[in-house]
């Protein structure tokens, strides 16, 4: 089973009806957290990243997507219930949503909005060897180089299920001849580092498995259509 990266872009607004149904398919606890969230952007993305997540691994499992239970590690990573070996991860900011599934090895995405930073957070969060590179690249190419590492890390951390009791700072991204990245701390980990659009960047990671060269998109349409 090959390892995919799906990403859905966000919509400004949806149809009444597309909303009813997706909330239809979340757990109640879902439900509660979109129902007090101030702006209905957050409701979207944390509605939509769990209806992607099931319907993505309904096809997996042979499960309904309402049939699907999840559990959390101690350190929050989510898994389903009863499928431990079925693998995945999931990650949203600003317009979009990102999920990484398939494969056997432990799984990791993250997607990050680009906005404007001190750059002094990577003194207290990057390596040396990461700050010093940050620190050495053309300024108009700092903001870019900055969420390409946070991304990449942020990726390996939860590929590795441990979340932020790793500390950022234990281990490097590099990044290769060929622009690929790499970490000498986890030499078998593939990485991919890609923006989404002028906005977003995302970075994934596996224990291992081959990463697809780019993500699929998906529409609303289609994971409307996928809950009929």
């Amino acid at each position: 089973m090959m390892i995919t990266i799906q990403v859905l872009q966000v919509p400004a607004e949806l149809p009444k009806a597309y909303w009813n149904l997706f909330l239809s398919h979340v757990s109640e606890e879902r439900r509660g957290q979109a129902s007090r969230f101030v702006h209905q952007a957050d409701a979207y993305r944390s509605v939509l990243g769990e209806v992607l997540t099931r319907v993505t691994l309904s096809k997996l499992t042979g499960l309904r997507p309402g049939e699907l239970s999840f559990t959390r590690n101690k350190y929050g990573k989510p898994a389903l219930s009863n499928y431990a070996d079925v693998q995945f991860n999931v990650s949203h900011s600003g317009d979009w949503i990102a999920l990484i599934s398939g494969g056997d090895a432990d799984l990791g995405v993250d997607v990050e909005k680009i906005a404007p930073i001190d750059m002094k957070i990577a003194e207290r969060f990057f390596s040396l060897t990461e700050s010093q590179f940050l620190a050495a690249e053309p300024a108009k190419m700092q903001l870019e180089t900055f969420y390409r590492l946070w991304t990449l890390k942020e990726s390996y951390i939860k590929a590795v299920g441990m979340g932020l009791s790793m500390p950022l700072d234990s281990f490097s991204m590099i990044r290769n001849a060929d622009g690929n990245w790499h970490s000498p701390e986890a030499a078998a980990y593939p990485f991919l580092s890609l923006r989404l659009d002028h906005g977003h960047m995302i970075a994934a990671c596996s224990a291992g498995e081959a990463l697809p060269a780019q993500p699929d998109v998906i529409t609303i349409e289609e994971l409307y259509q996928a809950l009929l």
